[in-house]
């Protein structure tokens, strides 16, 4: 009898052991797992906001479109005809035809 007891004593003592590893293991697993998540959440919320906002070579590339394009701007009006002064002298260019041919 008292080596059954010392048995259901060590056995008791090796289940609760169990049991207390097996609750803290399984703590850190849902700890891991609730990790792991949060931090795919932020790989995606990284990668949301990478492609909202420009970096700084982006910038630099987009100043220097806008910069071309200024350029651009500033040569077509310089070197080409406005629309009123092309009105303006096809209509004189008219009216001298005209005036010719009525001769």
């Amino acid at each position: 009898m008292p080596q059954e007891l010392i048995y259901f004593g060590i056995t008791t003592a090796i289940t609760i052991a169990v049991g207390i590893i097996g609750y803290f293991l399984k703590q850190t697993i849902d700890r891991i797992n609730k990790a792991e998540i949060l931090m795919q959440e932020q790989r995606e919320m990284q990668y949301t906001l990478s492609e909202k906002y420009a970096t700084k070579a982006e910038v630099a590339e987009i100043k220097a479109t806008m910069q071309k394009l200024t350029d651009n701007i500033d040569y077509i009006k310089e070197h080409t005809t406005k629309n009123e002064d092309f009105i303006r002298t096809m209509t004189r260019l008219e009216s001298k035809i005209d005036s010719y041919c009525n001769k």
